[in-house]
């Protein structure tokens, strides 16, 4: 596979939210550092001592990064890492990266559109993992709703973990800081939307009761959230 990625066969949903996006699939043991060259993709000094799998992760996100922003008129951008990991964009461009266990996707937009924007994919977790990180996941608040959440998906901390991840990666840069799980929960969802309120002052712009949505979609091994902040 000396392309690296192909296109991933389990992800059988497409993105609700209209912006730029692209998907590959990849595999750790067809993985060489010569990829990046043959992709135009600057091999980042910090990966010298990484793992292969660290290197594919990366190189597959960049790929999708790169025929996402493609998608959206925008050529030659290599997109860099911060001191916190979160990727650069170009000026002008809002974007979001993910990967799992062989499945990359990225999705951006120009910044006129919205102020934040983060996407999330996770293989499910298996019953008894949902179990030992419930506490870690749920605000203490949100039992109730999870409970009803549960009786309609078969893995949902494992959804409720990927929107907040998402959640996360659409206010990070509004916020300019970590925050964790418990600074929203889940108020009420439907069939392919999860609602939360912020329960956590993270800005003058995002209060404590501000709401937020995360649009989701479930396949046979993968969860997908997206989340915009306008």
């Amino acid at each position: 596979m000396d392309t690296l990625c192909s296109y991933p066969q389990d992800l059988t949903f497409t993105p609700q939210l209209p912006y730029a996006f692209y998907s590959c699939a990849f595999t750790n043991e067809y993985y060489t550092d010569s990829q990046f060259t043959t992709h135009k993709i600057d091999f980042p000094a910090k990966l010298n001592n990484a793992v292969t799998k660290r290197k594919a992760e990366f190189l597959a996100g960049r790929i999708c990064a790169k025929h996402a922003l493609q998608r959206i008129n925008i050529e030659g951008v290599q997109i860099l890492s911060g001191e916190d990991r979160a990727p650069i964009w170009p000026e002008g461009v809002k974007g979001s990266i993910t990967h799992t266990q062989g499945i990359a996707i990225a999705m951006c937009a120009r910044d006129t559109e919205l102020k934040g924007l983060g996407i999330d994919v996770e293989r499910f977790m298996g019953d008894e993992q949902e179990q030992k990180l419930q506490k870690q996941i749920l605000h203490p608040e949100e039992n109730s709703t999870f409970s009803s959440l549960s009786l309609t998906i078969a893995n949902p901390l494992t959804l409720i973990f990927s929107a907040k991840e998402s959640i996360y990666k659409a206010l990070y840069s509004s916020v300019g800081k970590f925050f964790g799980f418990d600074a929203v929960k889940l108020i009420n969802f439907t069939s392919n939307k999860l609602n939360f309120v912020i329960v956590e002052q993270l800005s003058t712009q995002l209060p404590v009761g501000k709401q937020i949505t995360v649009r989701y979609q479930l396949s046979k091994h993968l969860v997908f959230t997206e989340c915009e902040y306008k």
